[in-house]
């Protein structure tokens, strides 16, 4: 054996990152909260529909499921209605009483990262592999999101927005069997299926506002309530999997 030469070489796998990243986004999430919100919604019922105070908010609970709550930017609770108005079509036009009670969810613009021990950064979180061949080709980072989404609540009377509200914040502020706090949105992240969970904070904070209406143009009343939740991030870093090798002797490492 010549000076120099390895005595024994050992290979290994080492994980090599070539810069590009994906993360989750906000669309996935931001249905997950609406559905959440709608199925609060539906959920609310009143026994007595004769008594007067009671009609709007009975005719409310008569109706399916996904008129009660839709999903979009409005400049006013007047605009909603006049969009709402003209998307039903001209049999429902008529009967413009009929189309409240109802509400609208929308999603603050500002975004910000929750901290605490609870909502702590994690690198290297997961690794994404290939189904046929079982290598790795991204390595999964997590983060903690905070955002605010404001549901507008319109009524002709204002018993039926308060009762709307309340029904909205009473079923947030207890934890009970089958109210859950915590639920989830399926989404995609460089090409695998994920769930991210997404938690409601900050219950016992909501107030329901008057919204901004022109009362001297309408009789129609509106209130916003602001929601807080908490949801998971994930972002993806492209990688591959390389092999290099040690060689015992001279000490040297190659690639």
């Amino acid at each position: 054996m010549q000076y120099g030469e390895p005595i024994i070489e050992f290979p290994f796998d080492y994980d090599e990152f070539d810069g590009a990243v994906e993360h989750t986004e906000l669309t996935d999430i931001d249905r997950a909260v609406g559905s959440f919100f709608q199925m609060i919604l539906d959920s609310l019922v009143v026994v007595d529909g004769n008594r007067k105070e009671n009609e709007e908010f009975a005719r409310f609970v008569s109706r399916e499921r996904q008129t009660k709550l839709y999903a979009g930017e409005f400049l006013t609770p007047q605009d909603f209605l006049t969009k709402l108005t003209a998307k039903t079509g001209e049999q429902v036009k008529s009967k413009r009483n009929e189309l409240l009670p109802v509400a609208y969810i929308t999603r603050d613009p500002v975004v910000g990262f929750s901290e605490g021990s609870e909502y702590i950064d994690v690198t290297a979180a997961a690794m994404l592999t290939n189904a046929a061949t079982g290598e790795k080709y991204a390595q999964v980072n997590k983060s903690f999101v905070r955002l605010t989404y404001i549901i507008t609540t319109l009524a002709w009377s204002k018993s039926t927005l308060s009762r709307m509200a309340l029904g909205l914040m009473m079923w947030t502020r207890h934890k009970k069997r089958g109210r859950k706090h915590v639920f989830q949105a399926e989404t995609q992240l460089a090409g695998s299926p994920v769930q991210v969970n997404i938690e409601l904070t900050g219950m016992l904070d909501t107030m329901a506002e008057p919204a901004e209406i022109d009362h001297e143009s309408t009789r129609l009343y509106a209130s916003t309530l602001r929601f807080e939740v908490i949801s998971e991030i994930y972002e993806a870093e492209s990688m591959s999997v390389k092999q290099g090798r040690v060689e015992v002797g001279e000490g040297k490492l190659y690639e």
